[in-house]
């Protein structure tokens, strides 16, 4: 794991020169060099999926059950995420090494990143390279990337179907295959569905009042107030990973997780609240439908997963609206003749990745 640890910080330092570069070309002389930004993003997602896909069984926690799962493919009984099951059956048929089939999850994770940041860029201004950078940055992108892998293919299928939607919303069958391929590898993306398509149903309502659900939803959390509080409903909403429905609700297994208000969390998703905030006044002047659905889809997403704090893996729940936030940083990226914060935001999000490597760093 600390030899892991160490590739993936020198990549990280090798590629942050680079964003160092562009930040000032795209603040400095205005250009975002997009051509040649393509490539080192390009580079760098092929990079990291290298790294994530020829990892060792110590790293990740869910590599070994990947391992067990690929290696006893002919015992595969296909379920609702028949997606991530048929992609199994279909790479054992070239190889049995685990490790390729861990490059292939690989390579479609941050393929779909990718993909999905080249499309943005068709409708937004932004450094294609800046943006590919700040999803490294967080650290919930490691998670995604080699702890719940399969969540992390479901949600960045999500991000490809809302940057095809975003381009153009009545092409319905190029976002609504994404969609059905993230939920055939994730079931639980079918709640980000269903929070997405109740934002965008009702686009037009004010975006006042997801501040105050957001604000209200968390102050129920720090009080207490959680989803355990809906009773026998709570077993219907678990039906989206009935697995687990048991030890959700009962804490079965006695594995300790740590359940409560976290603080943390709060305070992270908050934070970037104020920055999105402050793009949709200051910089987007609330001219842009599609941030703002993008903003108040991640509202009412992190109102969920403060619901979510009384039960183990909740972070799987932040990571649902985490997801969007280098979408919604884009505009900083951006060679708006009125600002200036790429290199700002870049010293910002290199501070978080120095952070947060020493704050989960084993103790």
């Amino acid at each position: 794991m600390e030899e892991f640890k160490l590739k993936f910080y020198a990549i990280y330092l090798v590629f942050a020169v680079v964003a160092i570069i562009f930040s000032m070309y795209v603040d400095i002389k205005k250009k975002h060099y997009n051509s040649i930004s393509t490539v080192f993003a390009l580079a760098l997602f092929f990079v990291v999926a290298l790294l994530f896909g020829l990892r060792n069984l110590d790293v990740g926690s869910d590599t070994d059950i990947v391992r067990v799962q690929f290696e006893y493919h002919d015992k595969i009984d296909f379920g609702f995420q028949f997606v991530f099951d048929l992609l199994i059956v279909v790479v054992s048929q070239f190889t049995d090494n685990y490790h390729i089939f861990l490059l292939v999850l690989s390579l479609i994770f941050t393929g779909l990143i990718f993909s999905s940041i080249l499309v943005l860029s068709k409708r937004t201004d932004l450094n294609i390279f800046l943006v590919s950078f700040s999803f490294v940055s967080f650290y919930f992108f490691e998670q995604l990337g080699i702890n719940i892998v399969r969540q992390g293919v479901s949600l960045v299928f999500f991000l490809l179907a809302v940057s095809l939607y975003f381009k153009n919303p009545t092409k319905y069958k190029y976002w609504i295959i994404p969609i059905i391929l993230g939920v055939g590898f994730h079931i639980t993306t079918i709640i980000v569905l269903f929070v997405f398509g109740l934002v965008v149903l009702f686009k037009k309502l004010k975006i006042a009042y997801y501040y105050a659900l957001y604000f209200l939803v968390l102050i129920i959390s720090a009080v207490g107030g959680s989803v355990l509080s809906f009773g026998p409903l709570l077993s219907y909403f678990f039906l989206v990973d009935s697995q687990r429905a048991d030890f959700y609700i009962n804490n079965e297994n006695g594995l300790g997780y740590e359940v409560g208000f976290k603080t943390q969390f709060a305070i992270f998703s908050t934070l970037f609240l104020g920055i999105f905030t402050f793009i949709n006044a200051k910089i987007l002047y609330y001219e842009n439908e599609s941030y703002e659905i993008l903003l108040k889809y991640y509202m009412v997403m992190s109102s969920v997963f403060f619901l979510m704090f009384q039960i183990p893996f909740s972070d799987r729940w932040g990571m649902m609206s985490w997801i969007t936030i280098p979408f919604l940083l884009a505009p900083l990226f951006s060679i708006n003749k009125t600002a200036k914060f790429s290199m700002g935001t870049l010293a910002f999000l290199i501070f978080l990745f120095v952070f947060f490597s020493i704050y989960y760093s084993p103790k």
